[in-house]
């Protein structure tokens, strides 16, 4: 009877230390996805732009990709947000191309 209850006890203490730790790692997960949110959420909206992009000369989307080339490469301090927002609303972007845009940056916090 004891030997039941006991291997019980341990079971949940098991149980209950693995569920600690796995807490805390996916809290580190979280931290850190946080700490480099900008840097993921550009790299998508410049792979979605770059895919978009064919063989014909499209200038304001160059100067996009460009934009968020400079800023992944870390030779532009700031996101180039205003310039996504602007080329999002004018009539050269794609629709597929806007809805990448503009929840991008809604999961960046800045629209």
């Amino acid at each position: 009877m004891f030997d039941l209850w006991g291997n019980i006890l341990i079971e949940i203490g098991l149980f209950t230390l693995f569920g600690v730790l796995y807490y805390f790692y996916q809290k580190r997960k979280i931290m850190h996805y946080e700490a480099n949110k900008g840097p993921i959420v550009m790299e998508m909206i410049l792979q979605s732009c770059l895919s978009e992009k064919n063989d014909t000369a499209q200038p304001e989307l160059d100067n996009v990709i460009e934009a968020l080339d400079d800023y992944l490469q870390n030779k532009s301090d700031t996101p180039p947000t205003a310039l996504l927002n602007q080329f999002a609303q004018s009539g050269s972007c794609s629709v597929e191309l806007k809805n990448v845009i503009v929840e991008g940056l809604e999961e960046y916090g800045k629209k």
